[in-house]
């Protein structure tokens, strides 16, 4: 998790090779803005440029993983308060 958190310090872009829950696998370009718990997973939400949406992702199915160069085109934090509205989190204290 250390290089998806750094990634999110930077505010730097990756690529992830990810497997949905019948094994399919695709690419995606993201944002990561959060690692969170849900339960007894662990997700990290992210805007997908691939779906132009926000998107939440189980870490135990990302199966690759390469940080670009590349920064977000919006602060983090504007995403991160996007993403609580749409998933319906308060505001962290």
């Amino acid at each position: 998790m250390a290089p998806i958190r750094n990634a999110i310090r930077k505010e730097h872009k990756i690529w992830i090779a990810y497997a949905d829950e019948t094994g399919r696998r695709t690419e995606r370009r993201i944002w990561p803005i959060s690692l969170t718990f849900c339960e007894r997973v662990r997700l990290l939400a992210a805007w997908c440029e691939l779906r132009e949406a926000y998107r939440q992702f189980r870490t135990d199915r990302i199966v690759g993983f390469t940080e670009t160069a590349d920064r977000y085109p919006r602060p983090r934090r504007v995403l991160a308060k996007e993403w609580r509205e749409i998933v319906g989190l308060p505001e962290p204290a």
